[in-house]
């Protein structure tokens, strides 16, 4: 029921061709070569497999019309690749169609639940949730590189503040589950515990595992190990190096793989943020931002694969960009006013400038991350303040708040709140479109 809300709203408003038009200059532009990729006419869509024959003699990969184009951008959020695959050899043959401005809504996945009431006003809403990086021990936090030791001076003394940021975004992650579920949300997490992977093991369970040929072609197959990836394995690589070179993309490209089996209305994706010039994260900082990131904004690399090229058509003309900009405009706006953090200019962090672009929204950019590129559909990929700042670390350290056993800091539940009410007042638009 969600997504037919969601799905008629932005079937309103400029037709499928005006929006991929306006949404390939808007979000497509940061590497040039992305363009030669792909061919717009007036009444067709092009994709090439190469970017070096794109022109009028060279045959398309993919080719659809406007009308076929607006027929599939209703439910590609919610098809595999097999699927989509499949959907674009069928309407090549049935290119001359006539009949493909079909509402989107009348082919998109539809949530199940219980009908909404007063009390439970978000029943059959399905949100998917990825508590950011792992977490556990700080020997864990340390492999990942996403753990800090700040020392902070203040009134003649020093403090050490230790943070680990896969603890902060999991518990976050089961406030914000517990808020949606008591409204009558269908919630679903990537992982389901510190410590652990979206892979539902700790890294050193999966360390043990790969040596195996059997897991390690099992992870080929699923397409979470690439064929680079699986070399290096051979190589005896430092726990670190492990992480950055192969676990990494393997877990990210799990936690992708889950959402979208979810088929979600919206995605969630938290993550805290650090000063990025305040290298090392052994001292404080005054500086504290707020800011979110929404797909687009994708290399040349990214469409050296079919799948690639795949994702990269379902870009640009399902809504998902363009629903994920106004559910994260909403969410960051509350974030700013409830925690007290300004929202981030693209002067405000170098890779803001250089690896982003900015929407039409304050605080969102189109960024080229494995999450915003992979996750379909509607989606908020939050970072929402900087851990070493100098009064955040006090804060996020403080553990004076208890959920269930679990103690945490209070100030993760001012942004659990601030996603809830973002995703409240999100959908209360979609409801009055």
């Amino acid at each position: 029921m969600w997504l037919a809300i969601i799905f008629a709203g932005a079937a309103r408003g400029q037709s499928v061709r005006e929006q991929t038009f306006a949404k390939l200059n808007a979000f497509f532009s940061k590497d040039a070569a992305v363009k030669n990729y792909v061919r717009l006419t007036g009444d067709s869509l092009y994709l090439y497999s190469h970017a070096q024959i794109r022109d009028k003699s060279d045959s398309p990969e993919f080719a659809l019309s406007w009308s076929d184009a607006g027929y599939l951008s209703g439910m590609i959020d919610t098809m595999t690749e097999g699927e989509l695959k499949s959907m674009l050899r069928e309407l090549r043959k049935r290119h001359s169609r006539t009949s493909g401005d079909s509402n989107p809504a009348q082919h998109t996945f539809h949530s199940g639940g219980k009908p909404q009431s007063e009390d439970m006003p978000l029943a059959g809403l399905r949100v998917a949730i990825d508590p950011g990086h792992i977490g556990g021990t700080y020997a864990m936090g340390n492999t990942e590189s996403r753990c800090m030791t700040l020392q902070c001076h203040a009134n003649g003394k020093c403090d050490t503040f230790r943070l680990i940021e896969g603890n902060l975004t999991f518990f976050t992650a089961l406030l914000l589950k517990k808020k949606l579920e008591l409204k009558g949300a269908l919630v679903m997490l990537t992982r389901n515990d510190t410590a652990l992977s979206s892979l539902d093991i700790t890294f050193g369970e999966w360390k043990r595992r790969i040596r195996r040929a059997a897991y390690a072609d099992s992870l080929v197959k699923a397409g979470l190990l690439s064929p680079k990836e699986l070399r290096l394995l051979r190589l005896r690589l430092g726990d670190k190096v492990l992480f950055a070179k192969v676990f990494g993309s393997v877990d990210m490209a799990e936690r992708a793989k889950k959402m979208n089996r979810f088929h979600p209305d919206l995605s969630v994706i938290i993550h805290y943020n650090v000063n990025e010039r305040n290298i090392g994260w052994r001292q404080t900082t005054p500086k504290d931002f707020v800011m979110a990131f929404v797909g687009g904004c994708v290399v040349s690399k990214d469409l050296e694969t079919e799948a690639g090229r795949l994702n990269f058509l379902r870009l640009l003309i399902s809504p998902g960009i363009e629903n994920s900009i106004s559910l994260s405009s909403k969410v960051i706006h509350h974030l700013s006013a409830d925690l007290g953090v300004p929202i981030a200019t693209k002067e405000d962090a170098t890779y803001l400038a250089k690896n982003c672009l900015p929407t039409t929204a304050e605080g969102v950019y189109s960024r080229d991350l494995a999450l915003t590129r992979l996750t379909h559909g509607t989606l908020v990929y939050g970072e929402a303040l900087y851990q070493d700042n100098d009064k955040e670390c006090r804060l996020l350290t403080a553990n004076d708040g208890n959920f269930e056993g679990f103690v945490y800091p209070k100030r993760i539940e001012i942004v659990a709140e601030a996603y809830y009410k973002g995703i409240l007042e999100y959908l209360s638009t979609l409801r009055n479109k």
